[in-house]
């Protein structure tokens, strides 16, 4: 069987729905034998400013890669773009119609899977007019550009109208989905001072309206009915039971995964609609004798319903978990179980000894799990207690206050339990801060070695629990925010990798194309059932790409690790490349003295050039006879008259090559302007005579050729002394005991022209 992968958008969130829809699509692929490549939006939880460019990133990313299908919910994107469903669109324009599944829209050109509210918000409204009697309900909404929450109050308003309610404006509000709306809710119960219900448009709002009622001293359920929307994990575990209709976001990814795999199998859309159900529970005043009864009746069938018992409890206590987990909870329920009623039939046998259903231990070990988001220590506490209220009424008098006391046992243990579970908690998200921030600290300690800063970067992933993750970098750094369009380079270059603890840095990874991306990450570990796949940003740029092939961060964490990870490497890419320009600076400035100390014709040096270069000679030449030698080139006046500058040019170039090659490497060779040179020799009078020859020599060889339209001729004047710490202020009249010596050979020459008199 081919193992396909699904890639999802928009699933990193802190909020409920997008992190449930995420683990039904997780769950589903994973029972399937197939990968989920969760494509990370990038969105800092602190804002939704640029959100745009956020997606337009995760959008590009998962058009890059090679994945099979892609699940797109578009109304999490629409909310996140502050309800600009057009903008939401042209994000869409990114991915390939044929491999991409589109929720909560329906998008011309797309295979989609949506909502339908109507039924249980249906079922809701009559419940809390009809079951109910209530008159003065309020609704508070989601934001207005919802479609989810237009829909929902519409409903609203429709069963009020047809039920013969009025409904005032003071009984219509707007909050947030994310359930931020305390103050909304606040203004809801001043304005309305005898409200009997508030029908929330999704569960966080009801959340918060349990909290704002619990300020003002009223009792859900009692003095305030609350309904919600969605049937999130928390809501039959509040205190009292939220009713609220049922359409998780779990069951929903759990049908998206079902058909993005008929997608990638080529078979027709099955599912296209997850319709919603209204679940009453205790918000709205209903009571739990139901379920009392319900346990009564098991607790008097023999044989006792074990079976039953174990999975009433599964259900309460674990949700959004795949195969392998319910399997582990299951047989640790099991035996919790059976020493549950092995503890009840041996107090029922030996009354008089201090015998306890189950000790702390016992829960502790029940849910000792690395899978402790799945698990629910509320909804087991919820449905432990009405199963021993439900004991309470079964038992004879005399054990009435054994079970009261086992009731007031399991209070305390679970209190326990729960705060250490949050104190746990606690610990593990200061840690995970501590240690991606330390993903900063390393690469500014290491900014002159990227090599090590990679490395101890790479330590921190395997200090937070990733056991496999890949690193990669762009060529070059893209910035995105503010861009309408941006090119993503599809050329990536591996920087290292964490491989069950190992880590490998590579100095010179062969880069890969972006489309091959995770071959290279996925491959080499075999069957992998998640991965995400983020990009590594830094203010308004993309620095590169991070795999990380297990769920040991949750999107929280792991949207904290990308950005630490992306500030780490833009440090270290702004130092690089400071260094580089240093470097250039560097050879520039290398260049510009090079330049200001030579000769641009000849490329000797000039008058500067060799004045600066003196100081140098005598330090190394110190105690030793050295040469100053003026140099003349003859009639260069009459070839730029005659025959031109260029060919002036020439003879001047000629003169420099023939000086530099009789020169001895020692010598400092100067042209000090015009035709005339200049030289500092190393060497006393008879050594530089012989150097005179050699040039001499070799200009009448030049001459013999007859390959210039000109004839060489030099005059040459020096002065020698001994170097020591007199010679600077020796040096003019050195000079100009040279310059007397060439115009004196100068004055030979012109007289052997002219011949005898």
């Amino acid at each position: 069987m081919k193992q396909y992968r699904i890639g999802l958008i928009a699933a990193h969130s802190h909020i409920d729905y997008p992190r449930s829809l995420r683990l039904g699509v997780q769950n589903t692929l994973e029972e399937a034998g197939h990968t989920l490549v969760s494509i990370a939006d990038l969105i800092p939880y602190h804002t939704l400013e640029n959100a745009e460019a956020y997606l337009r990133v995760a959008c590009e990313i998962a058009a890059r890669l090679d994945l099979d299908a892609t699940i797109v919910p578009v109304g999490c994107m629409t909310a996140n773009l502050s309800g600009d469903n057009a903008k939401a669109m042209e994000l869409l324009q990114f991915l390939d119609p044929a491999r991409t599944l589109v929720l909560e829209r329906e998008v011309d050109g797309f295979r989609c899977v949506t909502k339908d509210n109507g039924p249980g918000m249906h079922a809701c409204m009559c419940h809390l007019i009809e079951n109910c009697g209530f008159t003065k309900i309020a609704f508070v909404s989601g934001p207005a550009a919802s479609r989810g929450a237009q829909e929902r109050e519409a409903i609203y308003f429709e069963e009020m109208a047809a039920h013969g309610l009025d409904t005032p404006s003071r009984l219509f509000t707007r909050g947030d989905f994310g359930g931020d709306c305390a103050d909304v809710i606040i203004d809801l119960l001043d304005n309305n001072p005898d409200i009997e219900a508030i029908a929330c448009a999704c569960d966080l709002i009801a959340y918060t309206t349990y909290s704002v009622l619990h300020e003002h001293k009223l009792m859900v359920g009692v003095d305030v009915a609350v309904t919600g929307f969605d049937d999130n994990v928390r809501s039959a575990h509040m205190d009292p039971p939220l009713s609220t209709v049922h359409m998780t976001s779990y069951d929903y990814g759990c049908m998206a995964a079902r058909e993005a795999l008929r997608m990638c199998e080529g078979l027709p859309q099955e599912e296209r609609v997850i319709t919603s159900k209204f679940v009453a529970r205790n918000s709205c005043g209903e009571g739990d004798q139901q379920r009392i009864d319900h346990f009564r009746e098991l607790l008097r069938q023999k044989p006792f319903p074990a079976d039953e018992f174990v999975s009433i409890m599964m259900d309460s206590t674990i949700s959004m978990a795949g195969p392998s987990v319910m399997k582990d909870f299951r047989n640790r329920m099991d035996a919790f179980m059976q020493k549950v009623r092995t503890s009840y039939l041996h107090h029922l046998a030996h009354p008089n000894e201090d015998v306890s259903l189950f000790s702390s231990q016992d829960l502790s070990m029940l849910f000792l799990s690395d899978n402790s988001e799945y698990l629910s220590l509320e909804g087991f506490h919820t449905v432990a207690i009405t199963l021993l209220e439900a004991l309470l009424e079964e038992s004879s008098h005399e054990d009435t206050s054994w079970v009261v006391d086992q009731i007031s046992h399991l209070h305390l243990r679970i209190a326990r339990l729960l705060s250490s579970a949050t104190q746990t908690k606690s610990l593990a998200m200061d840690k995970r801060e501590w240690v991606t921030f330390h993903m900063v600290d390393d690469a500014l300690r290491e900014d002159k070695d990227p090599r090590k800063a990679y490395r101890l970067i790479l330590q921190e992933f395997a200090r937070l629990g990733v056991t496999s993750a890949d690193l990669y970098m762009l060529r070059e750094p893209v910035e995105f925010l503010g861009v309408r369009g941006f090119g993503l380079s599809d050329v990536i270059q591996p920087l290292g990798s964490v491989t069950r603890g190992h880590i490998e840095v590579l100095s010179d990874g062969k880069p890969i194309v972006l489309q091959e991306l995770l071959e290279h990450a996925l491959e080499p570990y075999g069957p992998t059932t998640m991965c995400t796949v983020g990009g590594v940003m830094a203010g308004n740029e993309l620095l590169g790409v991070a795999v990380l092939k297990d769920d040991a961060l949750e999107s929280h964490g792991q949207l904290m690790v990308l950005l630490n990870l992306g500030f780490a490497l833009k440090h270290l890419t702004m130092i690089a490349n400071e260094r580089e320009l240093n470097e250039l600076l560097s050879r520039s400035n290398l260049q510009l003295a090079q330049q200001s100390q030579h000769d641009e014709m000849t490329g000797l040096l000039n008058r500067r050039g060799i004045k600066l270069m003196l100081d140098q000679a005598y330090r190394t030449y110190r105690g030793m006879p050295a040469t100053v030698m003026y140099l003349d080139l003859d009639g260069l006046k009459s070839i730029n008259d005659i025959q031109g500058h260029d060919v002036g040019d020439d003879a001047i170039c000629e003169t420099a090559r023939i000086l530099s090659e009789c020169m001895p490497p020692e010598a400092l060779l100067a042209r000090l302007g015009g035709d005339e040179f200049g030289a500092f020799i190393p060497f006393d009078d008879a050594q530089v005579l012989s150097i005179a020859e050699r040039i001499t020599e070799a200009m009448d060889a030049f001459n013999a050729t007859g390959e210039a339209d000109y004839v060489l001729s030099i005059s040459m004047g020096w002065a020698t002394s001994v170097i020591d710490d007199g010679i600077a202020s020796r040096l003019p009249d050195l000079l100009i005991q040279a310059d007397e010596r060439l115009y004196e050979m100068k004055r030979h020459r012109k007289q052997a022209r002219r011949g005898p008199r």
